[in-house]
């Protein structure tokens, strides 16, 4: 695990851009959304962001998330069994007074939590998160981004442009946190909806079966809901998903969760 404090902010010119846009977006459900859509082309990509405020080990307001379909149901119980013990915490004390930043790095060998480990690593084949923490006033702000194995490693320049980003939008949280109430999740019908709205190439039977797709559902529970045979559901899945340049149900859900 490294775990060292930011002596100095270095924010890329490049960056510029995307401060206009976080700046416009403060108090609104698009500040998060600008800032996974600036992390996003600034890096060669992530797996899972969070956004949140944290007054000790316990206690943290998440402001956005941004991970594949299910992990958000598995909050609960981090928040009740994990949270305590996330290394992220450990890190508050390397940013102990206003305006302190300390940079921290975690890989799946330094959970100590074979639950937590299995769950939120393992598993799910995340590689490293890095995550950026800020001494506020009132609370520490941190930024976290997660890899996957496919994705390999943050270079040095990613976690260069990660920071910068961090270094523009960690200040801005105070004054997000009023903003309105997140949108429930979205139901089959509405992703059936937004597939049809954006990508008209889809047949409606291949909008039906990526909406259920998109939200987690298996092959066998899809065959089940729609009344068709899984060999269809493959069959109209694979054609969906050469039409839309995708390869999963987390690719698939981004195309419509945002």
């Amino acid at each position: 695990m490294q775990l060292t404090q930011i002596k100095a902010w270095s924010i890329p010119t490049t960056l510029g851009v995307h401060y206009e846009k976080l700046l416009g977006a403060i108090g609104s459900e698009d500040f998060g959304v600008h800032l996974r859509e600036a992390i996003m082309s600034s890096t060669a990509g992530a797996r899972r962001i969070y956004l949140f405020e944290a007054t000790g080990r316990e206690n943290h307001e998440l402001q956005y998330s941004f991970c594949e379909p299910g992990v958000a149901e598995l909050f609960e119980t981090y928040n009740k069994w994990y949270q305590p013990l996330d290394p992220v915490c450990d890190a508050y004390q390397a940013a102990p007074r206003t305006s302190n930043v300390a940079f921290l790095r975690v890989r799946p060998s330094d959970i100590a939590s074979t639950g937590f480990r299995r769950q939120f690593y393992d598993e799910p084949g995340i590689l490293e998160r890095i995550s950026i923490i800020q001494r506020g006033i009132d609370s520490w702000r941190v930024l976290s981004v997660a890899r996957h194995l496919s994705d390999g490693y943050f270079s040095d320049g990613e976690v260069e442009m990660i920071v910068g980003l961090a270094c523009l939008s960690l200040p801005m949280l105070p004054m997000n946190r009023d903003r309105p109430a997140a949108k429930r999740c979205l139901s089959v019908l509405q992703l059936e909806e937004r597939f049809a709205g954006r990508f008209a190439e889809l047949t409606e039977r291949e909008r039906q079966v990526c909406a259920r797709a998109a939200i987690g559902m298996t092959v066998e529970g899809t065959a089940l809901d729609l009344g068709i045979a899984k060999t269809s559901v493959r069959t109209y899945r694979k054609r969906a998903y050469q039409r839309l340049r995708v390869t999963s149900p987390f690719e698939l859900c981004t195309l419509v969760t945002h």
